[in-house]
């Protein structure tokens, strides 16, 4: 890491590239990044979360046997044989319903009217539906029991689900409804949960103008900002939430400006776009080069989105500056910034999840360069049974047609040129429900 402190360390403005992998930039980002400290939610809202410890069940659950019909608790023994032709009749001494207080016992030849979710009485060991009885409708007081195809069945032992004290969701688990619901039923609520990491975005130049007025867009005199809700979008899928700086004007001040309002707002993390490449209205690495930026790296050897740099503000305020193309953009954020807040969360597997697939067409690249190609999954499938991948628009970097229809990223790693049609190839899925088990990133063919 370059020590800005130094008088003789290069200064990000002037450094050469680093040129480094996108697998090396990938830790870089990720080992710099842990997952935020938790915060107490109530369970209703939890969906999405990581949970922050082991939760352990605080009772027994069910916390007694329960019965798992309508029907008559009885002892097995008092019903064999039973048919409609020779039912067996027994005297019913009571009723228990679902969180009744009463518990009458049950002793030979009798039985007991119950109700599903209700505790099986003392001396019962079986439950028999109701159909299989004449509902004491010939003798009040009595039930004649006309099958035994239930004896010594529909009790649900007390325990059966979980007992006190085993950990039914361990720590870093993602909240599923099914998982909430064990949260629920272990006597949870609220839950710990790691924190939703706040993320400043900042996007920069004075051609920008918020996608809200496109009248100046209509009169040729500016473009519109679409990176900044892109990013936002971007954000808060991986589980974050947005907090927009931009755009920021070419003037020095103005980036100290919102950067300053980064600070005061605690953003976990602070994404610009934009501006730190090598053009002479590139303000941004002057004002960091200026303020104490402490660079890491800057420049991957990937495309799109090769001048990226990351390091630290100076209040230890972790900065990752994206290129200005929208693809750009929105590539190396998933490659970088996802990653890093995916592990913010908790998800202790942040990296986008990898597949194989087949190239339904050929995949350009430059050799020296690990090249992402934006895909879309069609129809098709090889006799492998892999899916058939073919890019999902133009390959500009500077156009966004492609980006909306793209779901994955095919992955030409370094070293090669292309990648013909039907060869097998590596893709990265980027159109996956948030929270999902993502394997790590690996780059190869």
């Amino acid at each position: 890491m370059t020590d800005s402190s130094s008088p003789a360390a290069p200064r990000f403005e002037t450094r050469a590239a680093d040129w480094i992998d996108i697998a090396e930039a990938q830790a870089r980002v990720v080992e710099s990044t842990a997952p935020l400290a938790p915060e107490a939610v109530p369970l209703a809202l939890a969906y999405g979360r990581y949970l922050a410890d082991d939760a352990e069940a605080r009772a027994d659950m069910p916390p007694w046997d329960n019965s798992a019909m309508d029907g008559y608790a009885v002892r097995a023994a008092d019903i064999g044989g039973a048919t409609p032709e020779a039912p067996r009749r027994l005297e019913v001494v009571g009723k228990i319903l679902a969180g009744s207080d009463e518990r009458p016992a049950v002793g030979p030849g009798q039985a007991c009217r119950i109700m599903t979710g209700a505790p099986v009485p003392e001396g019962a060991d079986t439950v028999v539906r109701v159909e299989d009885t004449d509902a004491e409708a010939s003798t009040p007081g009595r039930v004649e029991i006309q099958s035994d195809r239930d004896a010594g069945r529909n009790v649900r032992p007390g325990g059966q689900d979980m007992r006190a004290g085993d950990v039914v969701v361990p720590a870093s688990t993602c909240l599923t409804p099914g998982w909430v619901a064990a949260l629920g039923t272990a006597g949870h609520d609220p839950v710990r949960v790691r924190r939703r990491p706040l993320v400043a975005i900042l996007t920069g130049g004075d051609e920008l103008r918020p996608t809200h007025a496109f009248d100046d867009v209509l009169a040729g005199r500016a473009i519109p900002d679409s990176n900044a809700p892109m990013l936002a979008s971007a954000v808060t899928e991986a589980g974050g939430t947005p907090l927009l700086l931009g755009p920021a004007r070419d003037d020095p001040d103005d980036l100290r400006r919102l950067l300053a309002l980064a600070a005061e707002r605690e953003a976990d993390l602070v994404v610009t776009v934009g501006g730190a490449s090598m053009g002479e209205a590139d303000l941004l690495k002057r004002t960091l080069d200026e303020d104490g930026f402490d660079l890491d790296f800057w420049r991957i050897r990937m495309r799109p989105g090769s001048p990226v740099a990351f390091g630290w503000l100076p209040e230890r305020r972790p900065l990752l500056s994206l290129p200005g193309n929208p693809a750009s953009a929105w590539v190396t954020f998933l490659l970088l910034a996802r990653p890093m807040l995916r592990r913010m969360v908790g998800d202790p597997e942040p990296f986008l999840r990898v597949g194989r697939a087949t190239a339904g067409e050929p995949l350009r690249s430059v050799e020296r360069l690990c090249h992402f190609h934006r895909v879309s999954i069609t129809d098709d499938a090889t006799h492998e049974g892999l899916p058939v991948v073919r890019l999902s628009g133009h390959t500009s970097s500077g156009l966004v047609q492609s980006l909306g229809p793209a779901d994955a990223l095919a992955v030409v790693p370094e070293g090669l040129e292309a990648i013909e049609a039907g060869r097998e190839i590596e893709v990265l899925y980027v159109a996956g429900e948030a929270g999902s088990p993502t394997p790590g990133f690996v780059a190869r063919v």
